[in-house]
């Protein structure tokens, strides 16, 4: 039942994991060192995946998620270019640095809303249409707020509501 290793001196040793019971009768001692041997793996993958688990950067979504902040605009509506007294209604999500305050805007929507006005006039109500439409004026809403919001970085610009009537 056991292996045979040489031994020293050129004899033959026999290596046997069994053990005799209280009636005399030899038991082998495999299926028990086995068991074990298969505990202490679980034990190990266990402790490396708790390890590897804690030391994992977070999940790009969770990174971003938690960080943005919006500046709304009020809604406003503008008269469009072309001569048949058209108009567009737009509500604007601006988002902006977690630092900066959600209100930042707030004082330079009188003059946002006037350099938007002036350049809407120059728009065709058939340039909005689609989504050549919606990137236009988030093109000339970002040119209104370079120039009036120089301080605050804007990353990103969501038109949260575009109607041409």
């Amino acid at each position: 039942m056991g292996r045979e290793t040489p031994g020293i001196g050129g004899g033959k040793a026999i290596v046997r994991l069994v053990r005799r019971n209280r009636h005399g009768e030899t038991v082998s001692l495999m299926p028990l060192v086995l068991a074990g041997l298969l505990l202490l793996l679980a034990a190990l993958g266990t402790t490396g995946a708790v390890v590897a688990s804690k030391n994992r950067a977070p999940a790009p979504q969770a990174q971003r998620g938690g960080d943005r902040k919006y500046a709304a605009l009020p809604m406003m509506t503008f008269g469009l270019g072309g001569g048949d007294a058209r108009m567009v209604d737009v509500k604007v999500l601006l988002e902006v640095d977690p630092s900066v305050d959600g209100k930042v805007a707030d004082p330079y929507v009188p003059r946002i809303s006037d350099q938007l006005s002036d350049r809407l006039r120059q728009i065709d109500p058939q340039q909005l249409t689609g989504a050549d439409g919606a990137m236009l004026m988030k093109t000339t809403i970002a040119g209104v707020l370079d120039r009036e919001l120089r301080g605050v970085r804007v990353k990103e610009i969501l038109l949260d509501r575009m109607v041409v009537r």
